[in-house]
């Protein structure tokens, strides 16, 4: 089952919980106390910020076996000020300044994730925000599958009433059958082309490094973001987006691997 987190320390995340209830019959789920079940989603509140869950199967031990897969509910922050509906998995490249532990990153979703952002771009017809990828970033580590879903960037948004229900509807889609993943590398925190590439293409993208990231990459985390992307094939490469030293490195480990390279 899909299970869907919000938390009350986030506005926008409430925001969005509200509008997920109100819009779907959510109801009460044996078996775990503050969980309730819509099909094959389920859904709770946490008392924490997202980014520091780290003890998710203490507070969900009922369910926790059921899980497929968690969906977080968040507020998104750009210094630019740049409104968009967001999608991106969690782990940290370097440091773990928000949340998660220092090179370690979570499980990806490629499948659930990407089909969540066709769904948003299907679905939102109008021009204030885009709909967009982000890079891999921050907390919490988790070992099940798991994304966020954003809305940007202030409390206007937050609480605007397409990009929310834009958001709920993309996430309660029935899902699609996974298409070949990939981990996107290179661009801006946006990953601009890697984000074209899956909407144009039947592929789905699991974890992404930005080109900053891509700047002290190391050999040991360019495989673990391989082996937290479930059944990956290879990767996305922003052609401009990359250094040459890092895309060799990509392209080593690529060929001793047999995996696929897709420059764009």
């Amino acid at each position: 089952m899909h299970l869907i987190l919000a938390s009350r320390e986030d506005e926008a995340s409430m925001s969005m919980a509200s509008r997920l209830l109100e819009t779907f019959d959510f109801r009460e789920f044996e078996g775990q106390d503050g969980v309730r079940s819509h099909g094959d989603y389920l859904f709770s509140y946490i008392g924490v910020k997202h980014l520091y869950l780290e003890n998710f199967g203490q507070l969900y031990a009922g369910i926790r076996d059921r899980v497929k897969d968690i969906i977080f509910l968040s507020r998104h922050s750009s210094k630019a000020d740049i409104k968009s509906l967001t999608v991106h998995p969690t782990g940290n490249f370097n440091g773990a300044l928000l949340g998660g532990r220092e090179k370690k990153l979570s499980m990806s979703d490629p499948g659930k994730m990407t089909s969540t952002l066709r769904a948003m771009n299907q679905i939102y017809g109008g021009s204030l925000f885009s709909v967009t990828f982000e890079a891999t970033h921050h907390g919490p580590l988790l070992n099940i599958p798991n994304f966020f879903i954003e809305i940007g960037t202030t409390e206007a948004q937050w609480k605007d009433p397409d990009a929310l229900d834009c958001v709920i509807h993309a996430i309660m889609k029935p899902e699609t059958v996974g298409y070949p993943a990939f981990v996107g590398a290179g661009g801006g925190h946006y990953m601009p082309k890697v984000t074209r590439y899956a909407l144009e293409n039947q592929i789905d993208i699991g974890h992404m490094i930005s080109k900053h990231a891509l700047e002290d990459i190391t050999e040991s985390m360019i495989i673990q973001s391989i082996e937290k992307t479930p059944s990956c094939k290879g990767f996305v490469i922003d052609r401009k987006g990359v250094k040459s030293q890092a895309k060799q490195l990509i392209s080593g480990i690529s060929d001793q691997l047999g995996l696929e390279m897709v420059m764009v």
